[in-house]
C-alpha cells in the first residue's frame, strides 16, 4: 500500500550499513517523463539539449559510494528500464550527450506499492529488470498490520518535528498513544506524521494528551473495543488475546504497564501471554 514506511525502511538499511557515511539519495520515478527521467538519473554534459549550460551528475552518480533508492520504480516506463538493467549490471552510466562510461558504486534499493510479477506478465515491465532487482524482498505491510510499530513512530516523529520547530520534545499520555494505536491508519506512516506534526504544532504545552488527537480519530470506530456491532461473534478468548497484544504494542512491550492498563497483575498477564502465545 502507499504510505507505509518504504523510504523509512530504505534510509534505515543505509543507516545499518558501511556505507552509512556516504550519502542516502531518494528518487520518485512517479509522474517524471522520459528526457526528464534519463536526466535525472544519468546527468547530461554542457550543450546536450537547449538550456544545459554546464554540466550535471545524475543522482547514480551524485549517489556514488552510498545508496540510491529508487521509489515507485514499477512506474519506469519500459526505455528507461532497459538503460536502467544496463547500470544495474555495469555499474557504468552514461550522461546525455556523451559517450564515455562514468563508473558508480551504489548500493541500490527500490520499491514500489505495485505488483512486479504481474505486471511483467502484462509487459509493462522488464522481466530480466525484476529478475535483477529482487536479490532480497522486504515486504512493508499496511500499518494496521503491525501496530506495534506506532509508538516507535510517534515517538520518532515527536523528536525530529521538537527539532525542526526548535522546541522541548513534548511527551505523550498513554490515553493519547492508545487512541493512535487504535486507529486503522488508511494513510499509514505518511497519515500518521502529518497527525503527529499536527498534534506537535497545535500544543503550547509539553504534554500531548487525548484532548490533542484529532476529532476523526477519536471518533472513529476502527477499534473493536469502541464499536459494538464488531464484536458480535468473536469469542470472548479472541478479544482477551487482542487487547493484551495492542495494549503490549501500545507499551512498547513494558509488561508492568501492560498489565496495569488491563487492570490484571502481572502473574496473570505472564500467564495469559503463554496461553495465548504472545511473544
Amino acid at each position: 500500500e502507499s504510505g507505509t514506511g518504504k523510504e523509512l525502511v530504505a534510509a534505515a538499511i543505509h543507516n545499518q550499513s558501511k556505507r552509512s557515511s556516504k550519502k542516502y539519495v531518494a528518487f520518485n520515478c512517479a509522474g517524471q517523463s522520459e528526457s526528464l527521467f534519463e536526466d535525472q538519473l544519468f546527468g547530461h554534459v554542457r550543450g546536450a539539449f537547449t538550456g544545459a549550460d554546464r554540466d550535471r551528475e545524475g543522482v547514480f552518480e551524485y549517489a556514488n559510494g552510498g545508496t540510491l533508492f529508487l521509489d515507485e520504480i514499477g512506474d519506469m516506463p519500459l526505455t528507461m528500464q532497459a538503460k536502467l538493467l544496463r547500470v544495474l549490471e555495469t555499474g557504468d552510466v552514461v550522461r546525455l550527450g556523451q559517450n564515455n562510461d562514468r563508473a558508480t558504486d551504489v548500493r541500490f534499493v527500490s520499491a514500489t506499492n505495485q505488483n512486479l510479477k504481474a505486471l511483467c506478465e502484462n509487459g509493462e515491465f522488464r522481466e530480466d529488470l525484476y529478475f535483477r532487482i529482487n536479490g532480497a524482498e522486504i515486504n512493508v505491510p499496511p500499518l494496521r498490520q503491525r501496530r506495534e510499530d506506532i509508538p516507535l513512530l510517534v515517538n520518532h516523529a515527536l523528536g525530529k518535528f521538537s527539532v525542526d520547530m526548535d522546541r522541548v520534545r513534548p511527551t505523550i499520555t498513554e490515553p493519547a498513544m492508545l487512541r493512535l494505536v487504535a486507529y486503522d491508519w488508511p494513510g499509514n506512516v505518511r497519515e500518521l506524521m502529518n497527525v503527529v506534526q499536527r498534534m506537535a504544532v497545535m500544543t503550547s504545552g509539553d504534554v500531548l494528551d487525548i484532548a490533542q488527537v484529532p476529532d476523526e480519530i477519536r471518533s472513529s470506530d476502527s477499534d473493536d473495543s469502541y464499536s459494538v456491532g464488531s464484536l458480535a461473534g468473536i469469542g470472548l478468548d479472541k478479544l482477551e488475546k487482542e487487547a493484551i497484544r495492542q495494549t503490549l504494542a501500545m507499551t512498547g512491550g513494558n509488561r508492568e504497564q501492560t498489565s496495569n492498563l488491563l487492570g490484571i497483575g502481572e502473574r496473570t498477564l505472564y500467564r495469559k501471554l503463554k496461553e495465548y502465545g504472545i511473544k
